[in-house]
């Protein structure tokens, strides 16, 4: 399995002395955001094709982990997680998953709101180390799961300094295939009806 031991320093940024201090810093953010809101651009990097793929959307976040990814372009998919189910939607066909008898789709769901919330620093199914540039931090996180490690070979996600709210989630699966999902225009706790996290059927 990967390991963080002797991994190589990000290029432009040093390891956070304070440990201790981000955490809190995490902690209180974390406690502070009931919903996120916000429009993303995704780049999917795959090895065999010199084009980066790009979709765009719309991300809601709600306390405690209601979750949903709406894909506009190029084509319509939509991702909800509600209730302890995971609901994919794409071409009409609907997918629902129970998060808790799916030990897959629970780590899915760890890491999104994991990443989302800012509370992955306590989450023991992560092997993690901790950077600083001067206007962010970033986060490179190893999953332990075999489930999860098996997909993804890290995580990395990059939060501002100024508000510690995610900027970037970086997902780079074993090999050279990465998907990088930047998030623009986010208004922190908004009232999102909770209709935007249920299935229309």
């Amino acid at each position: 399995m990967f390991s963080l031991t002797g991994m190589s320093q990000p290029e432009g940024y040093t390891k956070v002395s304070d440990i201790d201090m981000l955490k809190h810093k995490l902690a209180l953010q974390a406690e502070e955001t009931n919903s996120i809101e916000s429009n993303f651009i995704q780049e999917k990097h795959l090895w065999m094709l010199e084009e980066v793929l790009i979709s765009e959307g719309r991300f809601l976040f709600q306390k405690e982990n209601n979750v949903r990814w709406q894909y506009d372009t190029p084509v319509e998919y939509l991702i909800l997680i509600h209730n302890g189910k995971f609901s994919i939607v794409s071409n009409g066909k609907v997918n629902e998953f129970d998060i808790e008898s799916n030990p897959m789709f629970r780590q899915i769901n760890n890491m999104i709101v994991a990443a989302i919330r800012g509370d992955f620093m306590s989450n023991n199914d992560f092997e993690s180390q901790f950077f600083e540039d001067p206007s962010s931090y970033l986060s490179v996180l190893i999953p332990k799961i075999n489930a999860v490690s098996s997909m993804l070979s890290s995580i990395e996600i990059y939060f501002g300094k100024d508000d510690m709210q995610v900027n970037r989630v970086i997902f780079k699966e074993p090999g050279d295939d990465m998907t990088i999902i930047s998030f623009i225009d986010k208004k922190i706790n908004s009232d999102i009806p909770e209709k935007e996290f249920v299935l229309d059927k």
